[in-house]
C-alpha cells in the first residue's frame, strides 16, 4: 500500500487528494471528565501533493484526531491485528466530540476505524479510516469524503483530546 503510506488520503467526489503526513502521535490516558481510558491518535499533514481543482488554492494542511473512549482500551490490547471503531464523531455518552478533522473548518468524522498494523516499542503503525462531509462543500450537496491514513505514530504524553 505505497500510496497510503505516511499520507492522508481524501477520497472526494471529484477524485483523490494526497497530503503527506508530517507528524503522527498517540497517547493512552484516563480521561478525567469521563474517568475512562482514552486512546488519542493525532495526525498532521503538510500541503497536498495531489489536489482537486476546487481545493488547490486553499493551501490546506489537514489535521485529524480520533479518540477511542472505552474501558476495553488498554496498553496490552494495543497490538498488531487489533481493530477499534468509533462509529460517531459526536457522542454525548463519550463527552461530545471524539473526532476532529481540521481542513478549513472543524468537522467530525464518522464510521472511524483504527487498525493497529504493527507495534515497535512505543511506536504504533496504524491504518485509520473515516468519513466526513466534503471538505469544500459544507452544505451536504456532495457525497461524503472518505479519509484514509497509514502511518507510524510516536507516543507523546501530550497527545490528548482537543475538543469536547
Amino acid at each position: 500500500m505505497t500510496e497510503t503510506a505516511d499520507a492522508l488520503l481524501l477520497d472526494r467526489f471529484c477524485g483523490r487528494e494526497v497530503y503527506p503526513i508530517v507528524r503522527a502521535t498517540w497517547n493512552l490516558y484516563r480521561d478525567p471528565q469521563l474517568d475512562q481510558p482514552t486512546l488519542c491518535i493525532q495526525v498532521s499533514a503538510g500541503p497536498g501533493t495531489t489536489l482537486s481543482e476546487d481545493t488547490a488554492s486553499l493551501n490546506a494542511e489537514p489535521n485529524w484526531e480520533i479518540n477511542v473512549v472505552s474501558p476495553a482500551v488498554t496498553l496490552s490490547n494495543l497490538r498488531a491485528g487489533a481493530t477499534l471503531s468509533v462509529p460517531l464523531g459526536y457522542d454525548e455518552e463519550q463527552g461530545g466530540f471524539v473526532t476532529n478533522l481540521y481542513y478549513c473548518s472543524h468537522e467530525q468524522t464518522d464510521n472511524n476505524t483504527v487498525e493497529i498494523i504493527a507495534v515497535e516499542g512505543l511506536r504504533l503503525r496504524v491504518r485509520l479510516t473515516g468519513d466526513t462531509i466534503d471538505v469544500n462543500y459544507y452544505d451536504g450537496s456532495k457525497p461524503a469524503t472518505r479519509l484514509i491514513a497509514e502511518v507510524w505514530c510516536e507516543h507523546d504524553a501530550k497527545t490528548t483530546r482537543s475538543m469536547s
